[in-house]
């Protein structure tokens, strides 16, 4: 398995307030895109993921989908008694965490961060967009075409910290010789459709190559968000 990871500020935001973390050994994968006003969402993205990769490395023996539930738990627990604060008011974040464990990804997930599976041959969404606009589209009230240009696209209608009680997307799916594993925050995804993340992935010559040129391609089309993804390959 081989794994690399880029967070890149973008071409417009003065902070970084996405969070990554890529740790091939323990077959753990997360990005977590946080929000709020000031330095809040950075923090919000930096606890999230520091509380999952904690509880994981603490609990090596346990089923990892029961440690990630258990730290989505837990980190929303923490950033909603902190969001209280007036400094942190409205700090809260977007998860998506991987956790590879021989032929099976096991995923964890809340907010509009995304993860794709892909290979030669097709591409999958594997995660749920947490979103006004993906509510709307599922109720039949807009089209494909009117969500993508919908002017509520990015609002989050679940996210870690944003309410007591959090409920978070759960599933496991496969994995075999050749397929990419790839988890994005919005920044990449607004900008770089998915069907060419996979183009441009089959066509490098390496995994850092392919991640780099994703990054650029985000900036060079305007870079309106902080651009973070991990790309991992089952070689």
């Amino acid at each position: 398995m081989q794994a690399e990871f880029l967070s890149h500020v973008g071409a417009v935001r003065k902070n970084n307030e996405d969070a990554v973390f890529c740790d091939v050994k323990a077959g753990l994968f997360v990005v977590a895109d946080g929000i709020g006003g000031r330095e809040a969402g950075e923090v919000a993205s930096a606890t999230a993921v520091r509380i999952l990769a904690e509880k994981f490395w603490e609990n090596p023996a346990a089923p990892s989908e029961e440690v990630m539930r258990e730290a989505f738990y837990q980190a929303n627990d923490v950033l909603h008694r902190a969001g209280k604060g007036k400094k942190m008011q409205g700090m809260g974040t977007t998860m998506t965490a991987a956790a590879v464990n021989g032929n099976t990804i096991h995923m964890v997930h809340v907010g509009d961060s995304r993860a794709y599976l892909f290979n030669r041959t097709a591409i999958e969404q594997l995660t749920e967009d947490h979103t006004l606009v993906q509510a709307l589209l599922d109720d039949g009230q807009i089209n494909s075409q009117e969500a993508a240009h919908h002017p509520q696209r990015h609002v989050l209608i679940r996210s870690l910290g944003q309410d007591v009680l959090v409920q978070v997307q759960e599933r496991a799916v496969p994995w075999s010789k050749g397929d990419y594993l790839l988890l994005c925050s919005d920044g990449l995804y607004s900008l770089v459709p998915p069907q060419e993340m996979q183009e441009i992935t089959l066509r490098a010559v390496d995994v850092k190559s392919a991640i780099d040129f994703m990054a650029q391609t985000a900036f060079n089309r305007g870079g309106y968000d902080n651009i973070s993804v991990i790309l991992v390959n089952y070689d």
